[in-house]
């Protein structure tokens, strides 16, 4: 068991912020299962789990303002857990072929913070929805995973993607495929839901869009997290090369130079972290991924 643990231990550590996002979705998701079921067994109230999630009253939010955070990591229904953390990972990886790791982190934060506001605004303006508002309560990380979806969309709709039992498909198409989906269910029970993943959905693209034309919304959580790794001894994260498939955008001149520094940035400073780890514990504890990648981009500079 303690063998368990410890690989899951040093796959967070080691693995990229994608894979630390997923960790921290599944891990809070079945600490939070347990201890419901322990409170339910021993009968013991188990409301302290709003107290996690965003209140539709506002009155109510205003008495726990952090719920805008701590509920785009939580989950409570098992089904809704497993469905975003499939997508989280798909749309993830589709994200990390465009940008940096980063901003995978910005864009998560970006679209749950906008998926609340929408979400706000529609239980407490719209007439259907204002009735319903005072029991409502909004939880998941769907709004984010939409926003991570749709910040592709925004920067390259026109880039193909192989779907199973599909084939190629516009990104564009994927995106309106979605933002239909929530549009139609609109008025139904979880339309508190829908209306934060458009707000997700909406914050996602106007980040692609303005990351096309050169304006990166990121940096204010960027700096955040770069304070953090270098005042808190948090591990420095790899970066992944943006990898443009399919491309069927004309891409100028500056676009095409800013690409290819930004590469050989990520790419420097990925073989700068490995050999601070040589120096620190030696090249025997470098991980297999590490090894591989310090031989693929060393083959790089020759």
């Amino acid at each position: 068991m303690s063998r368990f643990f410890n690989d899951i231990k040093n796959s967070f550590k080691g693995g990229n912020f994608l894979t630390r996002l997923i960790y921290i979705n599944a891990g809070v998701f079945a600490l939070v299962k347990v201890i419901l079921i322990l409170f339910t067994l021993f009968q013991i109230p188990t409301y302290w789990i709003y107290y996690l999630q965003v209140p539709a009253f506002l009155p109510s939010l205003l008495q726990q303002p952090w719920s805008i955070l701590t509920y785009m990591f939580l989950h409570t229904n098992f089904i809704h857990a497993i469905f975003n953390l499939i997508a989280l990972y798909y749309f993830g990886k589709l994200f990390l072929s465009y940008y940096h790791q980063k901003q995978l982190v910005a864009v998560y934060i970006w679209g749950g913070l906008a998926g609340v506001c929408t979400y706000l605004l529609g239980l407490n303006l719209i007439p259907y929805f204002v009735e319903h508002s005072l029991g409502s309560y909004l939880v998941g990380a769907s709004a984010s995973i939409m926003a991570i979806l749709f910040s592709v969309v925004g920067y390259a709709p026109n880039n193909m993607v192989r779907l199973a039992l599909i084939g190629s498909v516009k990104l564009k198409y994927i995106g309106i495929a979605f933002l239909l989906l929530d549009l139609m269910s609109l008025g139904s029970i979880n339309s508190g839901g829908s209306l934060a993943h458009i707000g997700g959905a909406i914050m996602g693209y106007l980040y692609g869009v303005c990351y096309q034309k050169g304006t990166d919304l990121s940096k204010p959580i960027t700096s955040i997290i770069d304070w953090l790794v270098d005042h808190c001894n948090l591990p420095k994260m790899p970066k992944r090369f943006k990898v443009k498939v399919n491309q069927t955008q004309n891409m100028s001149d500056a676009q095409w130079n800013r690409q290819q520094k930004e590469r050989e940035k990520e790419r420097q400073e990925r073989i700068d972290q490995i050999l601070e780890k040589i120096k620190k514990s030696g090249y025997q504890n470098l991980t297999d991924e590490e090894k591989k990648s310090l031989f693929q981009l060393s083959k790089k500079e020759q």
